[in-house]
């Protein structure tokens, strides 16, 4: 039998996919591949088994259980809820996915675990160029954890990961057993090429990653195909910016439910969504983040993205040839001080007087916001 482990990383549309896949698993069985999705926490359900340190352990893990051995518990019964099933289905295609894998420090585990029920394990992930990484890691902190400017990586010390996400797998399954695609790429490869013609276009005008995610899977032998089911959109620069102030009022406790209604009403309203995204207007910030990846680019261009659009290289001046081995960035305090000062004038430059003025009036509303939503209490601990 065979599995496909879908591994993210992170930030490459894996809600997407994954939001896709739940909303159609009769359909995705009658096309011979099973999809496990486990009801509560689904995207920690099979990684948490390899957690080694309860330090590795996120926020939501942490709520949900008093310790690593109980979270470790519940993930055992996950696999075993997961490995009958494979004995009782036989399915020609099996799928897991959960962006997580791809934060795994070994996913030797995972891999020796999978080999129990399958003879075959291909692992699929998605490339993000890192200038686009970092715009969007941007928003997931400031949006989600409640960031302060303070607490945010500067496109000096921003850490591009995709190479220590990817070789550990790499490593474990071999080159041939890998597919990894970059995400929102324009090549015109035959898998993509397939994707384009029945995606529907995302609200950014980028490459559907959903449509790509199944064309990729067919290329293994077994046609499939699902409608896209879009999660995650992002926020306009102005929105991000304005919470980013918002955050700085935040206590030890950080964001709340009030907080989040607010952000909801954000979500739908059509004059905020309107809005410019967030996206560079200074070309010195991509560009020391595109040299500080220079090293992990190179390489993952070389491994795994031939005959793909490559990830962006810092083109090198003859006297770098000529030395043989190029620059690194000075991060010294001084510069690392005015790496941070760049980042806050470029985000707090999104809140023109007319953005404030449109999401002022979104906020200040003449509705309260969502009550006629449901309550949802959190999955009780097993």
């Amino acid at each position: 039998m065979h599995v496909v482990v879908h591994i993210g990383p992170y930030k490459t549309g894996s809600t997407s996919i994954q939001a896709s896949l739940r909303a159609n698993p009769e359909e995705l069985w009658r096309q011979g591949c099973y999809y496990f999705d486990e009801p509560h926490m689904p995207e920690f359900a099979l990684q948490t088994l390899a957690l080694t340190d309860a330090a590795q352990m996120t926020p939501d893990l942490r709520h949900r259980f008093p310790s690593l051995a109980a979270a470790k518990a519940w993930s055992e019964d996950c696999w075993q809820r997961f490995e009958a099933q494979i004995q009782a289905r036989r399915p020609p295609l099996t799928l897991i996915s959960s962006e997580h894998f791809s934060g795994l420090s070994d996913p030797t585990l995972l891999i020796q675990r999978l080999r129990r029920s399958f003879a075959r394990i291909t692992v699929l992930a998605y490339l993000r160029e890192p200038a686009d990484l970092y715009c969007s890691t941007l928003q997931q902190r400031i949006r989600g954890n409640g960031d302060r400017l303070s607490a945010l990586p500067s496109p000096l010390s921003f850490f591009y990961p995709a190479r220590k996400q990817l070789e550990p797998f790499l490593n474990l399954v071999g080159p041939e057993n890998m597919l990894v695609r970059r995400f929102g790429s324009s090549a015109a490869t035959a898998a993509e090429a397939a994707a384009t013609a029945a995606a529907t276009p995302s609200k950014t005008g980028r490459h559907d990653v959903v449509q790509d995610f199944f064309a990729t899977l067919s290329t293994l032998g077994r046609p499939l195909s699902l409608p896209s089911h879009h999660a995650n959109e992002t926020l306009p620069a102005a929105v991000i910016a304005w919470v980013l102030s918002l955050n700085e009022t935040l206590d030890e406790q950080g964001p709340g439910a009030a907080r989040h209604l607010l952000l909801e009403r954000l979500e739908i309203t059509p004059e905020v969504q309107a809005l410019p995204k967030l996206r560079f207007s200074d070309p010195s910030l991509p560009a020391l983040i595109d040299a500080n990846a220079r090293p992990a680019c190179a390489w993952l261009n070389q491994t795994f993205l031939q005959g793909q659009e490559p990830l962006p290289l810092v083109p090198p001046d003859l006297a770098d040839l000529a030395a043989g081995d190029l620059p690194r960035p000075d991060r010294s305090p001084p510069a690392l001080a005015e790496a941070r000062a760049h980042l806050r004038d470029w985000l707090l430059s999104q809140l023109t007087p007319e953005a404030v003025q449109v999401i002022s009036r979104a906020i200040v509303s003449l509705e309260p916001p969502h009550l006629d939503l449901p309550h949802q209490d959190p999955p009780p601990c097993p």
